[in-house]
């Protein structure tokens, strides 16, 4: 009797499989993000706040505060230190994010005022305070440093601009929207209350960002600092960067089900949520555009301002400080990658709270309309950033590639030497401008 043979595998199949699965592994936290949106949308009661697991206190401090223990563990002291006195830095981000986005967004606003959006009646008045609103608050807490980690760029300066941003912007967040709310007589039944009505929600923030940012960033410096050999073996063997990653899904999912637990979104006019959902994709790829080029500009543009300001007749004459303070420099791609997924992030850590404290007064309704913008920009922007994440790794390695091309070519330079003086002969034998 002929031995029975075994199912023989198809080589086609088994490399379409690993390709199927190796597609899946690269791109998992696209996939999360999808799977949060559903869930968010056919079960928004679980993860909304006040839901079943009530995600305001389990994810929105929980998950966030294991974020920021795992990078306050993962970074050195020496680190935050240097990207906390880093004062160009500061200023790019926090005058982007909070200086110019604002004016561009009320330029953008009034021409849709303009152009009769309102008046059409295709676009719903609500949706324009909560652009503004949108562009007046701070950057996120959470997603951004994870972004800027997987696409290699320094997390420390993500974290500290997370820390002054949201500092800052929960008191300057309030002025900036009464100072940038359109006058018009559309949005008089609009108008925010008085800013007496905000300190539930300063205490609110506050409170969040000492909890869930501070406490844990401290404690996962002290661990470092405390039991630095066991705490690096505990961060590889368990993985627990990886960990950053999965809580920001369960962000997303929380955000997601935020948004549609409220019912705006589908009691709005179509309309509306769909020129919101375009305007956030156009507005937030402009926003990083414009973060990339401050942070990283070209080299002709750098060599022409410096010529007429730093280096001109007048600038030669300022004092050191104010000297170094105009010249236009080129940032390190690392800090540029965090410059530009902090500079043209939002946050509803304090957009949504902000929101509800301003307009008080208003019914529930017109206050989730409200919020609808805010939650639509903070959930697109985590899902282009993840694609953004492949086009910076890319970027940032390819600087490293020449790099190190350059230091094996010096390296050759260096053996040839050695030879060439070993060996006379062969020096004699060639020109003065041959290589070796």
């Amino acid at each position: 009797m002929g031995e029975v043979q075994g199912p023989v595998s198809d080589p086609k199949a088994t490399s379409i499989l690993r390709r199927g699965l190796g597609i899946i592994l690269d791109n998992w936290l696209v996939i999360g993000f999808g799977l949060a949106a559903v869930l968010g949308y056919f079960f928004p009661h679980v993860a909304a706040r006040g839901g079943i697991i009530k995600s305001e206190y389990s994810i929105l401090y929980g998950g966030i505060g294991v974020i920021f223990l795992i990078n306050g563990a993962q970074l050195s002291p020496e680190k935050l230190k240097e990207h906390a006195t880093n004062w160009r830095l500061h200023i790019v981000v926090q005058g982007i994010n909070l200086i110019l986005i604002p004016v561009i967004q009320i330029i953008l606003v009034r021409i849709i005022i303009a152009a009769g959006g309102i008046t059409s009646g295709n676009i719903e008045p609500s949706i324009l305070v909560g652009m503004v609103v949108v562009s007046c608050i701070p950057t996120t807490i959470a997603s951004n440093v994870v972004m800027t980690k997987n696409a290699g760029g320094d997390e420390a300066a993500a974290i500290i601009e997370v820390v002054i941003g949201n500092v800052v912007g929960s008191f300057l967040s309030p002025f900036l929207i009464y100072a940038f709310l359109p006058g018009d007589s559309v949005f008089d039944s609009l108008r925010p209350a008085t800013p007496k009505t905000l300190g539930p929600m300063y205490v609110s923030v506050l409170k969040q960002l000492g909890l869930s940012v501070l406490l844990p960033l401290a404690i996962g410096q002290g661990l470092r600092w405390a039991f630095p050999k066991q705490t690096v073996w505990v961060l590889r063997t368990f993985y627990l960067a990886k960990l950053c990653s999965v809580i920001l899904v369960l962000v997303a999912w929380s955000t997601f089900s935020g948004a549609f637990e409220t019912g705006a979104l589908t009691s709005l006019p179509k309309s509306s949520v769909i020129f919101n959902v375009f305007i956030n994709v156009a507005e937030y790829l402009l926003f990083t555009v414009i973060c990339y080029y401050i942070a990283f500009p070209p080299r002709p543009v750098v060599r022409v301002v410096n010529v007429y300001i730093a280096d001109s007749r007048i600038g030669s004459r300022l004092p050191g400080v104010v000297r170094r303070a105009v010249t236009v420099k080129r940032m390190p791609r690392e800090l540029v990658v965090a410059v530009c997924f902090c500079g043209a992030a939002k946050t509803t850590s304090v957009g949504i709270p902000l929101a509800a404290a301003m307009w008080s007064q208003l019914d529930n309704f017109t206050i989730s309309s409200i919020q609808v913008p805010v939650l639509l920009y903070t959930v697109e922007q985590v899902f282009i950033a993840q694609f953004l994440t492949i086009f910076f790794k890319w970027w940032v390695q390819r600087s490293r590639k020449p790099a190190t091309d350059v230091e094996c070519s010096e390296a050759d330079d260096i053996d040839g030497n050695e030879q060439a003086i070993t060996s006379p002969v062969l020096t004699a034998s060639r020109r003065p401008d041959d290589k070796l």
